[in-house]
């Protein structure tokens, strides 16, 4: 069983993904907030029921854009876990800590005016 979606953006940066206060206080950026409220849009209320989870992501950078493949993914699985693509075998959502496999592709050749990120969660077991 698996679901794969398109989210016509590109997520924040890990550097953009919380801001630090002198105080100490840490806040998730607005940027972060509406890239996690439309993964939930475009995955439509997709849930995969399993023990654990086997998710790949591919960012497909616009023209003149740049990112490190390593920044991209942590957003991304938050995300998923906030719109609920992440169930137990019970039915309840769980965290991106059931999942344990993890492939991203950091498209930069074909630069489209407009960038993407396309999400496929599949059941491991």
């Amino acid at each position: 069983m698996s679901v794969t979606f398109t989210v016509p953006l590109v997520p924040p940066s890990l550097n953009h993904y919380k801001t630090r206060f002198r105080n100490g206080n840490t806040v998730v950026t607005a940027e972060s907030i509406a890239f996690k409220q439309s993964i939930a849009i475009y995955a439509r209320g997709a849930a995969i029921s399993a023990k654990t989870f086997s998710v790949s992501i591919k960012v497909v950078l616009p023209k003149g854009a740049r990112g490190d493949v390593d920044n991209f993914p942590k957003l991304c699985l938050d995300g998923l876990a906030d719109a609920g693509v992440f169930l137990n075998r019970k039915g309840k959502r769980v965290s991106d800590a059931y999942v344990r496999h993890l492939v991203v592709d950091l498209d930069s050749d074909s630069r489209p005016d407009e960038g993407r990120t396309v999400i496929t969660v599949e059941a491991l077991t």
